[in-house]
């Protein structure tokens, strides 16, 4: 009894070393982090958080840094300053005691895994957030848990090049990303998945690959600066970075040597924003990006040779990997041909809590991207500031929650302590909406009650289905589509992407957008798409071996989620119904490359049908899926018969189908 009293005692004290241990190198991460934040090593940002769950606390804060300078030599090995590389020597070291972790080299070559995903614990409603990693980044992620359920993890992503130049010196690039994620366990869901749908591959440099976007003749190259240029003018202070990006990018990426004359057009049109441009790094980016041009044109080769003086434009810059992942956005204003964007002067006054100094202006469809702050005295504000013309804003002041409020430039008061907006009366029903739901939301959140929470839930979609189909208000249309066009069908929603919608091309609608361009790829009658496959031992398969010998049914989904979503309870009586009729089903995971987690779910289940995995860019690209569980129904000519979103649709069509064969 003694020695079992002390092999117990042995293990506890172990157990708690282990504790410790996992705690101490948390801790020694973040004390690293925050001292090359200190350092404003490479320009680094203060942190802004990019998502956050209101129940249990979790939230992931970014930190941007980018450096360009001019450099001796060609070496292209890992330059790292002092703080910067004390952090990641700690991640290194602390590995031992993490339990994932991803490292990995730009030398390797292309990461295995294309992005992560990370979930805040939160059983009525997971907050999420998303890096996609680009080709050529340094990668080091670890997450820790401790007894307690309490989840930490710091993912730290650069990306590093040298370029060498013959008339102005090598140039030396530095750009980089760090999440610091804070999270609550909750029952099984995991903490980090692979980057669920299609990553927009946008390099983190200055240096791009080549661009098959990239205009290709000369004209083109011309339309698409001045309409560049044209976005700038109009932008905010964020949106104008993604502007200059992008105009740098097109250039880079076009293929053609220019002519003396046609250099000198686009010079005529760049040149004047390197003077005037909004800030000193805007103009050190239209004057770098001059210079791209200039070594395309024939001056260049006429000159060439001579190493010549470094231009003061390219002694720094700070092009952050957030403000390139928004050229997914930006891009689509220029190439997609929708409106540019308008500003427009909003008048804003109210009251806060009497212990805030200032409030923020946050843009709700970008990141909450910071427009401005301004100051509270003795609990009142009063300002007037330029934002987004018909777009969602909210104002908030440090650690509380959002007040929501359209942007249509009509006076407005807020009260923060109560949450309201008071206007004119068309801002007045548009706001009322925005805080009245979001409130809702906030409110189901926090419910125990499985019941309950269905009720509120079908409450408030119904209460969008109204404003969508019975309502007159095309501007609060968008948002109400925003909010629940996964659960709407293809005919509801093709007449709101279509142009004959008066905000068809309005922000909000570019996720409906590609979540019907995605429908389209599964409609009736189209014909299925073939895709590569794995089995739990790593052999390989493509989907058309399972195709042509009676229906089939794919079913999309996540071997990890066992909530409502979870569709495998009552797929199992279908098969039972009509396997001996000729229907096949294949369960495609996508998350099978945490092969661990999937096959251990396979095991529990004990399922009768095929096993497989997919990856994100084939199921994306081939059937345009964006979230799951989903289900397709093959024939056996290879069409698809239908494309069910719920399981009774499935049941019906099912049915539909073996009532007539």
């Amino acid at each position: 009894m003694k020695n079992r009293n002390m092999v117990m005692a042995l293990c506890l004290m172990w157990a708690m070393s282990i504790n410790a241990q996992v705690s101490d190198a948390a801790r020694h991460v973040h004390e690293k982090l925050q001292a090359f934040v200190a350092s404003g090593e490479y320009n680094v940002s203060e942190g802004r958080v990019v998502c956050q769950d209101a129940v249990t606390g979790g939230k992931a804060t970014a930190y941007d840094f980018s450096q360009v300078f001019g450099v001796e030599g060609t070496n292209d090995a890992t330059i790292l300053f002092p703080r910067l590389k004390e952090l990641e020597q700690t991640l290194r070291s602390e590995a031992v005691h993490a339990k994932e972790v991803m490292i990995h080299d730009a030398r390797q070559g292309v990461p295995l895994v294309s992005g992560v995903e990370w979930l805040l614990g939160n059983p009525n409603g997971v907050v999420t957030g998303e890096y996609a990693f680009g080709n050529k980044q340094n990668i080091r992620l670890l997450t820790f848990e401790d007894p307690d359920g309490q989840r930490y993890a710091v993912l730290l992503a650069w990306e590093q090049q040298i370029k060498q130049d013959q008339q102005v010196g090598n140039i030396w690039m530095m750009n980089g990303t760090i999440y610091e994620i804070t999270a609550k366990k909750y029952d099984k869901m995991p903490f980090f998945l692979p980057y669920s749908s299609e990553p927009q591959r946008i390099k983190t440099t200055i240096k791009y690959d080549t661009d098959p976007t990239a205009p290709q003749t000369y004209d083109e190259l011309l339309t698409k600066v001045k309409q560049t240029c044209q976005i700038y003018d109009r932008e905010t202070s964020g949106g104008k970075t993604a502007a200059v990006v992008v105009l740098h990018k097109m250039c880079d990426g076009y293929p053609n040597k220019l002519t003396r004359e046609q250099y000198n057009t686009l010079i005529g049109i760049l040149s004047p924003y390197a003077e005037t441009a909004s800030g000193q790094k805007h103009k050190e980016m239209f004057g770098y990006t001059c210079y791209t041009l200039y070594q395309k044109s024939e001056h260049y080769q006429a000159e060439g040779g001579e190493v010549k003086r470094r231009p003061a434009m390219i002694t720094s810059s700070t092009i952050s990997t957030t403000q390139l992942r928004k050229v997914v956005s930006y891009n689509g204003l220029i190439t997609n041909g929708s409106e540019d964007l308008q500003l427009v002067d909003c008048q804003i006054s109210g009251t806060a809590t009497a212990d805030a100094d200032s409030v923020i202006v946050r843009r709700s469809v970008s990141s909450f991207e910071e427009l401005g702050k301004f100051p509270v005295r003795n609990g009142r504000f009063s300002f007037t500031c330029r934002l987004p013309k018909n777009e969602v804003c909210g104002l908030t002041t440090k650690n509380r929650y959002y007040t929501y409020f359209w942007a249509d430039g009509q006076p407005i008061k807020i009260d923060l302590l109560k949450n309201t907006v008071k206007g004119q009366k068309a801002s007045q029903q548009r706001n009322n909406f925005l805080n009245e739901t979001e409130a809702e939301r906030l409110r189901m959140l926090k419910m125990k009650n499985r019941a309950e929470l269905d009720a509120a839930i079908a409450k408030q979609r119904e209460r969008y289905r109204q404003v969508i189909f019975a309502g007159k208000d095309d501007l609060l249309r968008t948002y109400a589509i925003y909010k629940i066009y996964t659960e709407l069908s293809y005919d509801e929603l093709k007449p709101f992407v279509s142009d004959q919608f008066r905000y068809s091309n309005h922000l909000l609608m570019a996720p409906v957008k590609e979540y019907v361009a995605g429908l389209e790829k599964r409609r009736p009658g189209t014909h299925y798409t073939d895709i590569a496959l794995k089995d739990t031992l790593d052999n390989s398969h493509q989907l058309s071996e399972y195709i042509g010998k009676g229906y089939v049914v794919l079913h999309f989904w996540e071997s990890w989620n066992r909530d409502e979503f979870d569709i495998l309870p009552q797929l199992c009586p279908l098969y039972d119904q009509y396997h001996a009729k000729g229907l096949q089903i294949l369960s495609l995971a996508i998350d099978g490359v945490y092969k661990k987690r999937w096959t251990e779910r396979l095991r529990e289940e004990n399922l009768p049908w095929p096993q497989l995995a997919t990856q994100a860019t084939p199921y994306r690209q081939a059937y345009g899926i964006l979230s799951w569980p989903e289900t397709i129904v093959i024939g056996p000519d290879g069409t698809i018969v239908a494309s069910p979103s719920t399981v009774q649709e499935l049941e019906a069509a099912l049915k539909k189908i073996y009532s007539t064969n």
